[in-house]
């Protein structure tokens, strides 16, 4: 489009200096009266050149902000996509350590989550995921504590966390137990921990938990709920008291 309107103003020049041409002949040739016009040919030619200059300034400033505009939609757009990266690689929530069983071992599975916020009710649901505790298993009470120098957990379960472990075999038990005990005092970053149902000592098939619990193993619990016979059991403090 510009280029034609370029065209035209260049050819409407070329006729306009044809013509200044033809009546400068013309004045040589004739000797009759010669009307002087207002604007003489020269006049409109230089007139002209000048549009035409103007016209392209013109079009250099619109094409300069053309140019300036794309440029700062492309700073605009690249921006939003280094924000939406920036977010992306934002967690969004708070990263937990949950542990569970693995199958057919006395071995626990660490893993990473992240949820919505860090809470005992949050971290009973994830448990849940993974058939550590039963889904009706509701949080009656969650606090922390001091004693001496150890910073001790408050669970208080509801009814159906002991239901749950009476139903498993003793294997299981000391696998959800550890699993509950691993999973607070990580994220709690605690020394021990006291496991309660509706405010009473943890009961399970074979023992009731009486005392605080500290960082364990499957394998420690059974060892000191008397499940295995082993030197090491002597050496440990009693964590469990036996079921009258």
């Amino acid at each position: 489009m510009k280029n034609g309107k370029k065209a035209a103003i260049v050819a409407a020049i070329a006729v306009i200096f044809l013509a200044a041409c033809g009546s400068r002949a013309n004045e040589t040739i004739s000797s009759g009266e010669i009307v002087v016009p207002e604007m003489s040919s020269e006049d409109l030619l230089v007139s002209s050149l000048e549009y035409l200059l103007l016209d392209n300034e013109e079009e250099n400033e619109q094409d300069l902000k053309e140019q300036q505009n794309v440029q700062e939609e492309k700073e605009e757009v690249s921006g939003e996509l280094i924000d939406v990266q920036q977010d992306a690689e934002e967690p969004l929530g708070e990263t937990v350590i949950i542990y569970y069983g693995k199958g057919g071992t006395l071995e626990l599975i660490e893993e990473t989550v992240i949820l919505q916020e860090k809470t005992a009710d949050e971290l009973i649901s994830e448990l849940a995921k993974h058939n550590i505790v039963s889904l009706d298993t509701k949080v009656l009470s969650f606090e922390e504590g001091q004693e001496g120098d150890a910073t001790v957990l408050y669970l208080d379960l509801s009814k159906a966390a002991g239901e749950y472990l009476r139903t498993m075999s003793k294997e299981a038990e000391c696998i959800i137990i550890a699993s509950l005990t691993n999973t607070f005092l990580e994220n709690y970053q605690a020394d021990e921990i006291y496991l309660t149902v509706e405010g009473k000592s943890l009961l399970v098939s074979n023992a009731v938990y009486v005392e605080p619990i500290g960082r364990c193993t499957p394998k420690a619990l059974m060892e000191l709920a008397g499940f295995l016979d082993t030197d090491e059991t002597q050496r440990k403090l009693p964590l469990i008291q036996e079921k009258e």
